[in-house]
Parts: structure tokens; sequence; C-alpha cells
């Protein structure tokens, strides 16, 4: 009797599982449209004007809107600023940051 709830939890686990990375390659291969294309350049755009700090090794990447934020910076008021100038671009809905702080 005890067989049957762990071939049911195995195969639920299972499933789980491949719901989860099916999901995530979505996430990776999903392409910019024309306007989310447009709010990252201009996002690059800020990041490269800035003189405050080095953020041109940060990745800008945008899906309706949301820009994500990947990469390392210097400091913590890197960090900062980059969220900062990413939200100053016309057309931004969220700023997700991944940015790491070099160590």
């Amino acid at each position: 009797m005890e067989f049957v709830p762990r071939v049911i939890a195995a195969k639920l686990l299972i499933i789980f599982s491949l719901v989860l990375g099916c999901q995530t390659i979505t996430e990776m291969t999903r392409i910019e449209s024309d306007k989310d294309a447009v709010i990252s350049k201009a996002v690059k755009e800020n990041f490269l004007k800035d003189k405050a700090v080095d953020l041109t090794s940060v990745n800008v990447k945008t899906t309706d809107g949301s820009v994500d934020l990947s990469g390392t910076v210097p400091s913590l008021d890197a960090r900062a600023r980059a969220v900062k100038l990413a939200w100053q671009v016309t057309g931004v809905q969220a700023v997700v940051n991944h940015l790491e702080v070099k160590k």
C-alpha cells in the first residue's frame, strides 16, 4: 500500500520539474518586441552617458516594459544608480535588479 503514494509523489515531482524547466527555457528564448528594444537601447544609452559610475558591463533586457538588469557593478552606489537611470526612460513599467556588486 505504501508503494502507490510513493509512485504518485515521484510522478508529481517529475511533472513539476518539467513544467519549471520549460518555463525557464521560454523566458530565456523570449525575443524583445520593437518597443522593448527601444527601451533597452535608451537604458543602455543612459548608462553610457553617465560619468558618475561605469555601467558599461550591465546587461539590459526588456519584456513588456519590464527592464531586467544583470551583470556586475563596482559598488552599491553603482547598483542604485543603474536602477535610477533605467527608471528615467520613457515606457519603463518596472525595473528588476539582478545586479551583483564586485567583492
